[in-house]
């Protein structure tokens, strides 16, 4: 499922943000990290160093990229709901294509950006922390959605404000399956010679655990 065609203001802004990634990431191949500034990463994507921080907070930040964020719109409520399919691992794949959607999708920053992890420890380390907080976040929606499920079974002992402990374990387990689905889709999304847009890779990836799923259970 592609995304409609994006307007010129948009074109312009994921432009701009790819420049500006590119930039930090060859300053720090080839100088080390020392050496990425503001003032050089702006100057060579030829932007002013106030329109860096309208994209970046930090010359980390912008080595880092992009990490997958929750939406922020309905669709958290819709999944929250039961919705949109009712099937829990179905519609968190559907959510987390959502998420997929706002990462800067360039294959030709990946392998420039492992490098320069490998090389800098305590920037994977921010890079797992970031990812840690965001399997924080899908949790606690999982987490809603069991105990909404709960109530409308009539579920008392699990349904109360506090989270049952049998619960956060199914909504924690829910959700490393479906991060595991995500980066089984960006590794084959990452795969030299892929023309599919990663959110395709995504929903077939979650179709293909929801058929393993349905095999192991007959």
């Amino acid at each position: 499922m592609t995304d409609a065609e994006p307007g010129l203001r948009e074109r312009k802004r994921r432009a701009t943000r790819l420049a500006i990634q590119q930039a930090a990431l060859h300053v720090a191949l080839e100088h080390g990290l020392a050496a990425v500034t503001v003032d050089e990463v702006s100057r060579r994507a030829d932007i002013s160093p106030r329109t860096f921080f309208n994209y970046f907070p930090s010359k980390e930040q912008a080595i880092l990229g992009d990490d997958p964020t929750l939406p922020q719109g309905e669709e958290v409520e819709v999944f929250v709901a039961g919705g949109p399919s009712g099937d829990l691992l179905s519609d968190l794949g559907a959510l987390l294509v959502h998420s997929a959607r706002e990462l800067v999708e360039e294959r030709g920053l990946i392998g420039e950006r492992q490098q320069v992890l490998r090389a800098n420890p305590e920037l994977f380390s921010r890079r797992m922390a970031s990812m840690q907080e965001f399997q924080a976040e899908l949790q606690t929606v999982v987490e809603r959605r069991l105990q909404r499920d709960a109530t409308l079974s009539g579920d008392e002992a699990t349904a109360d404000a506090d989270v049952p402990p049998a619960l956060r374990r199914r909504a924690r387990l829910a959700t490393l399956v479906g991060l595991a689905a995500l980066r089984h889709a960006w590794w084959e999304w990452s795969e030299p010679g892929s023309a599919v847009h990663l959110t395709d890779e995504l929903e077939r990836s979650f179709d293909d655990l929801g058929a393993l799923v349905s095999r192991s259970l007959v």
